[in-house]
């Protein structure tokens, strides 16, 4: 009880409507280095309560802002400029939290696929009325410049790789190409942690949560995302129930992806797994490829 009141001041659970006396019990669940996660029992019920230490992080006008396009998110209960009140899946009588064996089951396939059209066609909506979005909000490929990739390189080995040298002069071309494509909404950090689904409700119904890597870009690279998680009957249910996806940009997506994705692993301490095949795509030649075909779309 006393870590909650240490680490959030009592005039933000006040935004959020919640008198301290009215908190029966609290833990916490996540600490990073941007907010806290807690579970908490108040007088009404059980909520998950996620405060930002950053003066204006983005999760809360992404809630927003979904709200306003009609995409479903967990159910809020209170927000602040730095808080969110949110379900608590493990106390919800309407949705549970996923588990790995549920990204191999057919209906989740399309459960998933009916949110992330729902995204992608609200984000394809709110750009061509010129909506206006919140500052934090970028596209994705904004990161990658040649001098970053150099630097990553470095870190990677690939300092001497001439195919890596030639490749990544090609990241600003690659990026006019795709942002001359649709830009929409990207959830791009798909999981089955972050992903809840409904307890009783027929057809399953599934929200994808927590926006700390909420993006602009187009819709192939989400779709590509959610592919890469998924597995078996899963994965077929998705692609069909989505529908088809344009070619050129899962041709622009591919190299950009590995750009992107190296970028990421190069600031880590060690080499995630995830990142292997991608660094392998430089040393076998599918990187080269990949550039080659977007660079013809």
């Amino acid at each position: 009880m006393r870590d909650i009141f240490d680490l959030i001041p009592t005039t933000d659970l006040a935004l959020l409507g919640i008198r301290p006396s009215e908190i029966l019990d609290a833990s916490l669940l996540r600490q990073r280095p941007t907010h806290f996660v807690f579970r908490v029992r108040l007088e009404r019920g059980w909520y998950v309560l996620k405060w930002f230490k950053e003066e204006t992080p983005l999760e809360p006008h992404i809630y927003q802002l979904l709200e306003r396009n009609g995409v479903p998110t967990l159910p809020l209960y209170a927000i602040s400029a730095n808080a969110l009140l949110l379900e608590d899946l493990e106390n919800s009588p309407r949705w549970r939290q996923a588990t790995d064996e549920d990204l191999r089951q057919a209906e989740t396939g399309v459960a998933l696929a009916v949110w992330y059209r729902r995204l992608h066609e609200a984000g394809l909506t709110a750009f061509q009325q010129q909506e206006t979005m919140p500052v934090a909000l970028r596209r994705w490929i904004d990161d990658l410049n040649e001098a970053a990739l150099r630097l990553a390189g470095e870190k990677l080995g690939l300092a001497e790789n001439v195919i890596w040298q030639m490749v990544i002069q090609s990241v600003e071309t690659l990026k006019k190409k795709a942002r001359a494509c649709p830009q929409t909404f990207n959830y791009e950090d798909f999981a089955a942690e972050n992903l809840a689904l409904s307890r009783e409700t027929a057809p399953l119904q599934a929200i994808v949560y927590d926006y700390d890597c909420f993006t602009v870009g187009m819709a192939a690279s989400d779709w590509r995302n959610v592919m890469y998680s998924l597995e078996g009957a899963a994965r077929q249910a998705f692609a069909e129930t989505y529908g088809p996806v344009s070619e050129i940009e899962r041709a622009l997506d591919a190299p950009l992806a590995v750009f992107y994705g190296l970028l990421i692993a190069a600031r880590r301490e060690e080499l995630p797994a995830w990142a292997k095949p991608l660094l392998e795509s430089v040393h076998n030649g599918e990187l080269e490829r990949a550039v080659q075909d977007a660079l013809a779309v």
